[in-house]
C-alpha cells in the first residue's frame, strides 16, 4: 500500500515537473517577444530620433526668381507645423485613429482591444488597432506588408520613438506623412486637393473629410465614392462627440452639412509636371538616384516662370472632358510646354490634366504623330531652296506609286484649290502641295534640316524610317516626337535662325552649399535669319486667316497646327515676340479619336488653348514687335 501510495506521489510529481516545464516553455516565446519589443538592444543603440529627423530633410525646388516652388522629401509633400494644424483636424485624427494618444507610450493593448470591439459593433473596420505612433513607424521605416517579426520591430520602434519625441512631435510628424489620396501626401496637401486651401483655413466638416479618408483614401475618395466619404465623415464627427471633443449640439450641426469639395482635384501646389521634370532630368544627366535627388536637402534653381507655370496649369483645365477612362484618368489629356526661345529656358511644362506620380508626363514622355505641324521644317527647307511665299503649286489630285502601291494623299477638308502659293499652301495646311514640295526639294534634305533644327527622334535607318513623302509632308512618323521637342525645334523660326537648346534647371547645390550641377543656354544657327523671318511671316498667316484662328488673341503671333489621322492627336505650337509654346491633346489610348460628347476635337481646340494661356500668360499685351514684322527685306520676301 505505500509502495502504490508513493509511486503515485512520484508519478504525481513528473507531470508538476513536466507542467511546469510545458509552462515555461509557452511563455518563453512570450519572454522572448517582450524582451524584443521593450528591450532591444539593436533598437536601443540606433538613435530612431535622427533617423526621424532624416524624414524631415528635404531637397527644395526653386523657380527663377528663387522662391520655393515644392519640397520633395520621400514623396513631394508640403510640410505644415503643428501650429498651422487646427485642433478640430488634430482631434479628428485621434478620436478615429488613436483615442488613447496622449496616454500611452507607443503601443495600446487597450486601444487595440477597443478597436476590436468597435469594428464587431459597426460590422466593418472602423477603427485600426495600430497607434498612431506604430502608423508613423510603419509609414516611415517598413513596408505595408503584413508579417508578425514587422509588426514587433513596429512596436519596438514606436516605443524608442515616443522616448525621443513629444506628443505633438509625433502628431506633426504623422499628419504630414500619411497619403490621402489622389496624389497627396500630407494633410496640408490634402486640403487643396479636396478643397483649395490651405490647412489652416480648413473648418470641422473639412478637417472630419480628410481625417476619414486615412482608413482608406481610395475608396473614401468624395470623387469616387461620395455617399460612402459622408458616411464616413460622419463616423469621424461623431467619433470626436463620443470622445469628448465636440458638443452635442455642433456635431448635430456639423453632420448635416453636405460634402463641399472642389469640383474635381485640385493641383497640390503650382509646379507638380515641372518639378517632375527636374527630378527626371537630374536623373539622367547625374546618375543620381531620385531618393537622393528627394532626401538629401539639395537646392535646385530652375528656369521656371510661376506666373507662366499658372497660365499653364489654367488653360489645360479648359479642354472639355469627356470623362474617366477605365483607369479613372479624365479623357482627354493636354500638355503645354513654354520656352524662352531666345536663350532656351523653359517657362512652364505642363504634362495633364492633374499630375499624378503614376502616370506619364505627356509633355516629354509620350511620343505622338504630329501631323501638319512637321510642315514648317518642309517650308524652311524649300524657302533656304530657292522657293518663296508666293512660288506656286497646284493643289489637286495626286496619285504617288509607293514601292508598286498607288498613294493619293488627301487634304483634310477633301477641297483642291487649283493654283496657289506656298502662303496659302501653309496656311491652309494643304496637304497634295506639301507633298509635291517635298519630291521637289528631296526627302532627304527636309529630313536633315529637321534634325538640325531639334527633331531628334526622326528615325533615318531600318526597313521603316522617315526620310520618305508621307513622314516629312503630313507628319506620319516612325516613332513620333514628344511636345516638348516638337516646340523647341520651333526656335530657330521666333530667334532669327538660331536653335536653343530648351533646359530647366539651372543649379543645384548640396546640403553643404556645393554646386554640383549646372546648366545654361547652347545655342547654333542652324537656319538663315531671312528664311526664320519669312517662316514667321508665312506662320503668322495661319494665325490670322489659316488653320490656326482661334489662337488669334489680337497680337502679334506665327504659328502651326497639326492634326493626325483619325484625328487622334491635335496641336499647335506658336509664338510671339516674347514667348514659344506648344499645346498637345489626345487620348492617353494612342488610337482613341479625340472627341467629347460625339463632337470632335482637334487642332482648332489646341490652338485655342494656346491662345488661351498666351492670353494669360503675356497679359494679352505684346513687349515688342517681332523681328519678322520689322522694315527691310525679311517682311517681303
Amino acid at each position: 500500500m505505500a509502495r502504490s501510495r508513493k509511486k503515485h506521489i512520484s508519478k504525481s510529481f513528473k507531470e508538476s515537473k513536466l507542467l511546469r516545464w510545458l509552462l515555461a516553455l509557452a511563455l518563453l516565446p512570450a519572454f522572448g517577444l517582450t524582451v524584443l519589443i521593450f528591450f532591444n538592444p539593436l533598437v536601443w543603440r540606433l538613435d530612431l530620433g535622427a533617423e526621424l529627423d532624416k524624414s524631415k530633410i528635404a531637397s527644395t525646388v526653386y523657380d527663377r526668381n528663387g522662391e520655393a516652388i515644392a519640397t520633395l522629401y520621400a514623396k513631394t509633400r508640403l510640410w505644415a507645423p503643428i501650429r498651422q494644424i487646427p485642433k478640430n483636424l488634430q482631434n479628428a485624427f485621434i478620436a478615429t485613429e488613436d483615442y488613447r494618444f496622449y496616454q500611452h507610450k507607443g503601443i495600446d493593448v487597450r486601444g487595440t482591444i477597443r478597436a476590436v470591439y468597435q469594428d464587431i459593433k459597426e460590422r466593418s473596420k472602423v477603427q485600426g488597432g495600430s497607434t498612431i505612433t506604430q502608423q508613423l513607424v510603419k509609414n516611415l521605416f517598413f513596408t505595408h506588408e503584413k508579417y508578425i517579426m514587422r509588426k514587433i520591430w513596429e512596436m519596438a520602434y514606436a516605443i524608442r520613438v515616443e522616448q525621443q519625441y513629444s506628443k505633438a512631435q509625433i502628431l506633426e510628424f504623422y499628419l504630414n506623412s500619411i497619403y490621402l489620396g489622389h496624389g497627396s501626401w500630407g494633410v496640408q496637401s490634402a486640403a487643396v486637393t479636396y478643397f483649395g486651401k490651405n490647412v489652416q483655413d480648413l473648418n470641422l466638416a473639412e478637417s472630419a473629410l480628410i481625417a476619414a479618408l486615412a482608413r482608406s483614401p481610395e475608396y473614401y475618395s468624395p470623387y469616387r465614392r461620395p455617399q460612402e466619404a459622408l458616411r464616413r465623415r460622419n463616423l469621424v464627427l461623431r467619433l470626436m462627440a463620443e470622445r469628448g471633443y465636440l458638443k452635442q449640439s455642433v456635431y448635430n450641426s456639423a453632420q448635416r452639412i453636405q460634402l463641399q469639395t472642389l469640383p474635381n482635384p485640385g493641383s497640390t501646389f503650382v509646379g507638380a509636371y515641372f518639378t517632375d521634370y527636374v527630378i527626371e532630368t537630374l536623373k539622367q544627366k547625374t546618375r543620381l538616384s531620385e531618393n537622393y535627388i528627394r532626401t538629401s536637402g539639395l537646392r535646385i534653381y530652375t528656369t521656371m516662370d510661376q506666373q507662366v507655370q499658372a497660365a499653364a496649369e489654367a488653360a489645360i483645365k479648359a479642354l472639355p472632358s469627356e470623362g474617366p477612362d477605365r483607369w479613372g484618368i479624365t479623357q482627354p489629356q493636354g500638355a503645354i510646354t513654354a520656352i524662352n526661345s531666345r536663350n532656351g529656358e523653359i517657362l512652364a511644362l505642363v504634362g495633364g490634366r492633374r499630375f499624378s506620380a503614376g502616370e506619364l508626363n505627356r509633355a516629354f514622355q509620350i511620343y505622338r504623330q504630329p501631323g501638319s505641324a512637321i510642315k514648317p521644317f518642309l517650308f524652311a527647307t524649300a524657302v533656304e531652296a530657292g522657293y518663296g511665299p508666293e512660288s506656286r503649286f497646284v493643289d489637286q489630285p495626286i496619285e504617288i506609286d509607293v514601292q508598286g502601291k498607288i498613294w493619293r494623299p488627301q487634304n483634310y477638308d477633301n477641297i483642291y484649290r487649283g493654283s496657289i502659293t506656298l502662303r496659302e499652301a501653309l496656311e491652309k495646311s494643304v496637304n497634295t502641295v506639301a507633298v509635291e514640295l517635298t519630291q521637289q526639294v528631296g526627302p532627304e534634305n527636309v529630313y536633315n534640316l529637321a534634325k538640325k533644327m531639334g527633331l531628334d527622334s526622326l528615325i533615318g535607318e531600318g526597313e521603316r524610317n522617315d526620310i520618305g513623302l508621307a513622314p516629312l509632308a503630313l507628319g506620319g512618323l516612325t516613332k513620333g516626337v514628344t511636345l516638348l521637342e516638337l516646340t523647341a525645334a520651333y526656335s530657330p523660326f521666333s530667334n532669327q535662325g538660331i536653335r536653343s537648346i530648351p533646359f530647366g534647371i539651372l543649379r543645384v547645390y548640396n546640403r553643404s552649399g556645393k554646386l554640383i550641377f549646372r546648366s545654361g543656354i547652347h545655342q547654333e544657327r542652324v537656319i538663315e535669319s531671312w528664311t526664320a523671318a519669312t517662316l514667321s511671316s508665312m506662320m503668322a498667316g495661319v494665325v490670322t486667316r489659316g488653320t490656326g484662328v482661334r489662337a488669334n488673341i489680337g497680337v502679334p503671333a506665327a504659328g502651326k497646327t497639326g492634326t493626325t489621322n483619325r484625328n487622334t492627336n491635335g496641336w499647335f505650337v506658336g509664338y510671339t515676340s516674347e514667348i514659344l509654346a506648344g499645346v498637345w491633346i489626345g487620348n492617353d489610348q494612342a488610337d482613341k479619336p479625340l472627341a467629347v460628347k460625339g463632337i470632335p476635337l482637334g487642332s482648332g481646340m489646341a490652338a485655342e488653348i494656346w491662345g488661351s494661356f498666351t492670353r494669360q500668360a503675356l497679359g494679352a499685351v505684346s513687349g515688342s514687335r517681332p523681328y519678322w514684322l520689322s522694315s527691310g527685306k525679311s517682311e517681303s520676301y
